[in-house]
């Protein structure tokens, strides 16, 4: 019976939207508490959490009244966020490190990505937008993949180099939030049936973001760099 009462609860809230607005309420929460509590901030992943609120709380107000300037506005906030937090990543990063220490994982992360844009692209590029900007449509949904790959390859190699629970934090933070977003391209260009894909989705989508936040508590380990130093 209690059972029963679980799995009628849970098939409420994936049938409703309740998630998805709880979804967009969690970021904007977790970066007011990112700047009142954490005293040695970083730049970047300030400017990461800050511009991304502010798109979610763009997307509560408009409420799926879908107009083509809150869907230009909020991608453009969204990929301006994580070109953001791919600075933040690439801050620690020597990519001639990179190359001499990992050229085969370097090579194979490239292949992956290219084979998984193109992919995309045989997904995205026959869909019909209803939209009189067609092709810029198709840039911004090229471009978001584009930089979120990005973001989880050097978020790997970041992993790689340093080998700690900061770099790993952010890599499955990475993780996460990329398969929350190609899980959305299944089920809004592929079969909106599939409300649980969404409710999935925002599910990583939201362990993404504690992790980044609890990544955002560590500090490196001071030894990095002499490490590395020594290492080359």
């Amino acid at each position: 019976m209690i059972q029963l009462v679980i799995s009628t609860f849970i098939l409420e809230i994936v049938n409703s939207n309740i998630y998805e607005v709880l979804e967009l309420l969690i970021v904007p929460l977790l970066t007011i508490t990112y700047l009142i509590r954490i005293k040695d901030k970083s730049l970047l992943f300030a400017l990461f959490l800050v511009t991304y609120s502010v798109s979610d709380l763009i997307n509560i107000i408009d409420q799926d009244r879908l107009y083509e300037i809150i869907y230009f506005t909020c991608n453009c906030l969204y990929i301006l966020s994580y070109i953001f937090l791919l600075l933040e990543v690439l801050k620690t990063i020597n990519l001639k490190t990179i190359l001499k220490r990992f050229p085969a994982h370097f090579i194979v992360l490239l292949l992956l990505n290219l084979y998984i844009i193109f992919v995309m692209a045989t997904i995205i590029n026959p869909i019909d937008f209803e939209t009189n900007h067609l092709s810029l449509v198709r840039i911004i949904e090229h471009l978001y993949n584009f930089v979120l790959l990005s973001l989880l390859s050097m978020s790997f190699l970041n992993y790689l180099l340093h080998e700690d629970t900061k770099s790993l934090l952010m890599f499955c933070g990475c993780l996460a939030i990329t398969f929350s977003e190609l899980l959305l391209i299944g089920y809004y260009y592929l079969s909106e049936q599939m409300l649980a894909l969404g409710f999935v989705s925002t599910l990583l989508n939201i362990c993404a973001f504690i992790l980044f936040y609890y990544q955002s508590t560590l500090k490196p380990k001071a030894n990095n760099s002499n490490s590395l130093a020594n290492k080359e």
